[in-house]
């Protein structure tokens, strides 16, 4: 029996170097296919899944008016209440709240100004 000695036994010999454009190409592909998938998702959910919080009381943005740059006045209503917000980029603060109906004529416009329900206010606040 002859054991030679002489030839070196390399583990692994053809096996991809880690850094190979094919191993790095695998790699790319993987992960973009991940990615992809991730974002499909979030597509799907979204577009298919029903937001449950504003079904029974409609929140509707029924005017508003910008005063500066990044400061808006707006005026919502909220199922029976009507308000009018102050909005700023970190903030929102509520101004003032109206009464059932304490601010009419605004159900017949289909998208009237802020300045008009506002004058048209300031009108039925002097008449009382």
């Amino acid at each position: 029996m002859a054991v030679v000695a002489d030839e070196a036994v390399v583990v692994g010999a053809s096996s991809i170097e880690p850094l190979s454009r094919a191993n790095l190409a695998q790699w790319s592909m993987g992960l973009l296919f991940v990615l992809l998938l991730i974002l499909m998702g979030a597509w799907l959910l979204k577009r298919f899944v029903v937001s449950g919080a504003g079904a029974n009381k409609p929140l509707n943005v029924l005017s508003g008016i910008s005063l500066g740059g990044r400061e808006k006045v707006v005026l919502i209503q909220a199922g029976e209440q009507r308000l009018l917000l102050g909005v700023s980029p970190g903030r929102v603060v509520k101004l003032h709240t109206f009464d059932k109906g304490e601010l009419t004529g605004f159900e017949h416009q289909a998208n009237p100004s802020f300045q008009d329900s506002l004058n048209q206010f300031v009108k039925v606040k002097k008449k009382s």
